[in-house]
């Protein structure tokens, strides 16, 4: 039919959903960010890029919204969970099987909130199920990976700012953070920026209020400042302001949710700023009156 949108290849979709870990929806960004994993862990490109692969094609197999898909919507969500399990667990054999199993349940988590959900999803699939996957990680024979406690070593700002951007794939290295940083600007020199902003701000926040020096040198700090302030320029607005709100809102609630101890932070402290920030906006109309406002005449 000539009115009918033709689908967007398969491994299109797939390399885009590897860019989406930072808003963009670009191939050559997908290809550098499975290259800014793989020069931290070889592991943990491959869980990536499987994950990508397998949640890409469970999102087809249940007709999840095709505009999504070509977005790289659903892929980003499975990428990021094969991204985590090879961080927070042991590499044993049976890691791999379940890598699949949930890669595979995150893609379909995700398509059933798209359809639930009237605003942006973000990385709740992933959240949420890998929220799960930790809780019940005996039954599974999961070991988790002990990573002990952060010293309070000095602040090395230029290697902090970078490897803080690498962790928002969970590879904290200055060299996977540059990659990281040159596969966005390849899609949006502004959304670089934009990420850097989101490093600093989340960084010299985290020193200002005392953070273990160790823990803004390996970017755990400071990641969900990167993905708050790429998400409200994406999401909200193309508003600097925004980005400075929403990388201070996601380094506080991100100590929030840290403090309770009972599961890893991962991206929540950024889905929970973004999703605030758009609570505000609905909410900003009726507070400000603007709603009484009398529409103007069209006479």
């Amino acid at each position: 039919m000539s009115g009918t949108k033709p689908q967007t290849p398969f491994w299109r979709q797939a390399l885009r959903g590897c860019s989406q870990c930072a808003f963009q929806s670009n191939e050559i960004t997908g290809v550098l960010f499975v290259l800014a994993a793989a020069v931290f862990n070889w592991r943990m490109a491959l869980f990536f890029a499987v994950s990508v692969v397998l949640g890409t094609m469970v999102a087809r197999l249940l007709r999840g919204n095709s505009d999504l898909l070509d977005l790289g919507l659903f892929g980003f969500n499975s990428g990021l969970m094969g991204l985590a399990l090879a961080n927070f667990f042991q590499p044993e054999p049976m890691l791999w099987v379940w890598m699949v199993v949930f890669a595979s349940v995150t893609a379909g988590v995700a398509v059933a909130l798209s359809r639930l959900l009237k605003f942006p999803f973000i990385a709740a699939p992933f959240i949420l199920t890998f929220w799960a996957v930790w809780a019940l990680a005996d039954g599974f024979s999961l070991s988790a990976v002990d990573f002990g406690d952060f010293a309070d070593d000095p602040v090395r700002w230029g290697n902090a700012l970078l490897t803080t951007l690498g962790a928002a794939l969970f590879t904290p290295s200055p060299l996977s953070g540059a990659i990281f940083l040159g596969g966005i600007a390849v899609s949006n020199w502004r959304h670089a920026v934009v990420a850097f902003l989101g490093a600093l701000i989340a960084d010299a926040l985290a020193a200002h209020v005392g953070a273990a020096g160790q823990a803004i040198n390996l970017g755990f700090v400071g990641f969900n400042g990167v993905l708050a302030a790429l998400a409200a320029y994406v999401l909200i607005a193309p508003d600097l302001r925004f980005v400075a709100l929403a990388a201070v809102l996601a380094t506080w609630l991100f100590s929030f949710v840290n403090r309770s101890g009972y599961v890893p932070v991962l991206a929540s402290g950024f889905v929970l700023a973004i999703w605030l920030i758009l609570l505000l906006g609905w909410l900003n109309p009726w507070f400000a009156g603007k709603q009484s406002e009398p529409k103007p005449s069209s006479a």
